[in-house]
């Protein structure tokens, strides 16, 4: 074998090697995000006393400890539009999860 070809398949070598690494450190850093956790729906700019208040009487959180009464299968849940992560609600203001839950939860009919 000549150094030529020698010097070749080291480089196709290194650069298959090279294309692996990106592609481990890509799905590493994905990995969590979009795994199953509820959006964090927590920020409340913009968002009045009398709002903020209503929604802490309902008791509403972002991860309902119960599957099958979530912000999402409620009537009085409204889908995000537009792309955004959080929804919103009928009962206050403010961003809400489609994984959250309150006390005001009505299963869709």
């Amino acid at each position: 074998m000549n150094a030529e070809n020698s010097s070749r398949r080291v480089f196709l070598s290194r650069l298959g090697l090279g294309a692996l690494s990106i592609g481990a450190i890509a799905a590493v850093q994905a990995c969590g995000k979009g795994g199953g956790e509820a959006p964090k729906c927590d920020d409340l700019t913009g968002v009045d006393d009398a709002a903020k208040a209503t929604r802490t009487s309902l008791k509403y959180v972002d991860k309902s400890a119960d599957p099958a009464k979530t912000c999402g299968k409620c009537q009085q849940y409204n889908a995000p539009e537009g792309g955004a992560a959080c929804g919103g609600c009928k009962l206050f203001k403010g961003p809400v999860s489609a994984d959250g839950n309150c006390a005001g939860f009505v299963l869709k009919a």
